[in-house]
């Protein structure tokens, strides 16, 4: 069975923010990511989520929107669309496992498409349900190694 990833707003975030713990890593990450090629599995919350939390560190709104857009147009992504369904699935994640409402998008896409959850989030990792094999994105990056 090939990887699947479900990579949180914050590994994108760190990766393109020197100044931000996980940095490294998480460009790294990204780096094989691409070069494999494998594909992503995300909630259609991941760009808006990203040029936001950008946005609001200072960068500057054209930047931010380009990178959010480079997100969109990778061709191994696949965006779940937060529709009715779905959503049901991510309130019962959210109140079952306490997360907050964007954490819990990202673990009911990786629970549903069996993926592996990679985020910087220290309360994501530790919430997400057994069944989500949740990790930080040095973990991810030996998978693919």
């Amino acid at each position: 069975m090939a990887t699947l990833f479900t990579i949180d707003a914050s590994v994108f975030v760190a990766a393109c923010r020197p100044s931000e713990s996980g940095c490294t890593m998480s460009r790294e990450l990204l780096r094989l990511v691409r070069q494999a090629g494998v594909p992503l599995i995300e909630p259609a919350i991941l760009p808006v989520e990203t040029a936001a939390a950008l946005a609001r560190a200072g960068e500057a709104p054209a930047w931010a929107t380009g990178y959010a857009e480079s997100i969109i147009a990778l061709p191994y992504l696949t965006v779940v669309a937060v529709d009715e369904r779905f959503a049901r699935r991510a309130i019962a994640t959210a109140t079952q496992h306490q997360l907050r409402g964007a954490d819990a998008l990202y673990v009911a896409v990786a629970a549903q498409y069996g993926a592996h959850l990679v985020t910087l989030d220290g309360e994501q990792l530790r919430r997400a349900p057994a069944a989500v094999h949740a990790c930080k994105p040095e973990a991810a990056a030996a998978l693919l190694k």
